[in-house]
C-alpha cells in the first residue's frame, strides 16, 4: 500500500486558512496578516503567500497593493452570479449523473440526508453544514465530467462560505433541509424534470434571501 504523501507547509496554511474562511471564524471583509498567520502557524511568510494567492484564485480572498488581504466580501450582483452559476452547472451535472449512475447517485444523497438529519437534531450546525456541501458535490462525482467538475470545485469553498453566513437567517436551514430531502427523493424517481424545478427554486432561495435581508458580520452588511 501506498504511504500518503505528506501535506506541504503551503498546503497547510490553505487548507488552515479555507476552512476558517468556510466556517466563519474569519468574517467577510477581515483583514488577513502574513505575519500573524505565519506566526500562528509557525511557518515562514512564503507558503502563507502562496496559500493566500490561491485563495484570491477561488474568491475566498482579495489582495490588494499596498493594503494586503482581506477575506472576500459580497454583492447583490455577485450572490446573483453565483446563484446563476449554480443553477446552470448544477442542472448539467444532475442531467448527466442520472444518464451514468442514477442509482449510485440516489443512494449516496439518501445517505447524506439522512447524515444532515442527525447532524441537526444534535445541534451540530458545522456537520450539518459540510454535508450540505457534500450533498451537492455528489451530484458531479456521479456526472463523470472532469470539466464540469473542476469548473464546480474552484468555487466550492466560496459557496461553501455563503451557506455558512446564510445559516444565519431566520428558518433558512429548515427550509434547506426540506429542500434538500424533495430534491433527494426525486432523484429516487429519476424524473428530471422534477429536479430542475426543485433545484431551480432552491437556488432561488438563495439569491432572494440576500436580497431581502441584511447580515452584519464583524462591521461588514451583507445585502
Amino acid at each position: 500500500m501506498a504511504l500518503a504523501r505528506p501535506k506541504s507547509l503551503r498546503e497547510l496554511a490553505l487548507e488552515y486558512l479555507r476552512n476558517r474562511i468556510i466556517d466563519g471564524t474569519l468574517k467577510m471583509g477581515q483583514t488577513l496578516s502574513e505575519r500573524g498567520i505565519s506566526e500562528e502557524l509557525s511557518v515562514s511568510k512564503s507558503p502563507v503567500r502562496e496559500a493566500l494567492a490561491q485563495l484570491r484564485d477561488e474568491g475566498l480572498v482579495s489582495i490588494e497593493p499596498q493594503k494586503g488581504a482581506r477575506v472576500f466580501t459580497l454583492s447583490e450582483a455577485e450572490v446573483t452570479q453565483i446563484c446563476d452559476f449554480r443553477q446552470a452547472i448544477e442542472t448539467a451535472a444532475f442531467e448527466l449523473a442520472l444518464a451514468r449512475d442514477p442509482d449510485g447517485l440516489a443512494g449516496e444523497m439518501t445517505k447524506v440526508v439522512d447524515a444532515m438529519e442527525d447532524e441537526r437534531a444534535k445541534g451540530n450546525e458545522k456537520a450539518y453544514l459540510k454535508l450540505d456541501t457534500t450533498f451537492h458535490q455528489i451530484i458531479f462525482e456521479h456526472a463523470g465530467n472532469d470539466y464540469l467538475t473542476a469548473s464546480y470545485t474552484r468555487y466550492v469553498g466560496k459557496i461553501a462560505a455563503l451557506r455558512t453566513h446564510l445559516a444565519k437567517l431566520p428558518q433558512h436551514t429548515e427550509l434547506s433541509f426540506q429542500e434538500h430531502r424533495k430534491i433527494a427523493a426525486a432523484v429516487r424517481t429519476g424524473n428530471m424534470d422534477v429536479i430542475r424545478k426543485l433545484l431551480a427554486e432552491h437556488i432561488d432561495r438563495t439569491r432572494q434571501a440576500y436580497k431581502s435581508a441584511t447580515i452584519v458580520l464583524e462591521g461588514t452588511a451583507v445585502a
